[in-house]
Parts: C-alpha cells; structure tokens; sequence
C-alpha cells in the first residue's frame, strides 16, 4: 500500500522535473534575418539590420519552447537607396505608423519533413498565421536555428497602387533566417542579479 509520505514524494519529483522552462538563447552578433524579392523580373536580396529575439527551446519539450522576434523595419536594406525610401512609405511599410513587424510563434510540432512552429507575424498593423519549418543544431558555442520561408507582401498590404502589380514587384517574397545562438545561463537560485554597469 503506497503511503501519504511516498506519494508526496513522487508529486514533488514529478512537479520538479517538469517545472523546468526550456533553455533560453541570446542572438550573437553574426545573425542575419534576409530576404529576397523581384522588381521588374530582377532578383534583388536584402536585410533587417536590426531585430531581436527571445528564443526557447527544447526539441524534447515542444510545449515550454517559443521563439518571439522584434524587427525594426526602419533598418530595411535592400542596396538600392531609392528602394529603400519606399519601402518606409505607406505604401509599403509605413514606418511612421508600424516601426516593427512581430514575430511570435503558438505552437510546435514535428513532421515527416521535421520540425514546424505555428506563428503570427504582424506586419503593418495585420497578423498572419504562418507555417515556419526550421532546423535547430546544438553547437559548440550554443546553436544554430535556421529557415526559409516565403510570403505573399500583398497579405500584409505591402506595396499600394500600381505597386500591387506584380509585374512591378513579385508579390513572393523569400525570408532566410539564419540565427547564431548563445545559451543564456539561468540565474542561481537564491542569488539576486547582478547590474550591468558602464564605467
């Protein structure tokens, strides 16, 4: 007959070993968030400068993982100056009024083709559920998390006017995500954080 104390014991074990969060991961430096499009059937490649992100993750615990990304549009480059002055007008992005699009996933799960996050990416004050399919790679330094995945700019109303045509500009757009992945040490129970402080 199992006793209060023995069946106290195995709640606290059980309650431990699935309180943990999934381990969380910093961006290095060498991230790089591109994209890829067509103006007048010419192929033109072009990045988010400046974004952040909080990832979450362990493929052995899908429900504890997340991945949340900030983009500063304002950052947009594409190598062709004109381009990018457009691309901050309410025709396109509309800077003044969207600084950032938003990345945040709701759901995880493996494929036959591997893994997949359900996301909402708000761009321009709209939100789209997507399918983002990635690959995730423990390395020395941390890891690796990479993806690609294509859009359609008009679900985001990106690009008014004559420039909804696509002879003018693709509506696929192709974004290539490669992130360089520190893991954030979790801070020692008992033990209050230290301040950052610039001398």
């Amino acid at each position: 007959m199992m006793t209060r104390s023995f069946f106290m014991g195995l709640c606290l074990v059980f309650i431990a070993g699935n309180g943990q969060a999934a381990p969380i991961y910093s961006l290095q430096s060498t991230s790089t968030l591109q994209f890829q499009g067509t103006q007048q059937g010419e192929k033109f490649t072009g990045a988010i400068k400046v974004f952040e992100a909080k990832i979450s993750y362990d493929a052995h615990d899908l429900a504890q993982a997340s991945f949340d990304v900030t983009m500063q549009l304002k950052s947009i480059d594409s190598r062709n100056l004109e381009r990018d002055q457009a691309m901050q007008t309410p025709d396109w992005f509309d800077t003044g009024r969207y600084p950032t699009a938003v990345f945040k996933t709701v759901n995880f799960r493996v494929t036959a083709q591997g893994a997949v996050a359900d996301a909402d990416l708000t761009i321009k004050g709209r939100t789209k559920r997507i399918s983002f399919p990635f690959q995730f790679q423990k390395t020395a330094a941390g890891a690796t998390l990479d993806s690609r995945v294509t859009l359609d700019r008009l679900d985001f109303a990106l690009g008014a006017g004559e420039w909804a045509d696509d002879s003018m500009v693709g509506r696929r757009v192709d974004v290539i995500v490669h992130l360089n992945l520190t893991p954030v040490a979790p801070p020692v129970a008992g033990k209050a954080p230290s301040a950052h402080q610039k001398n």
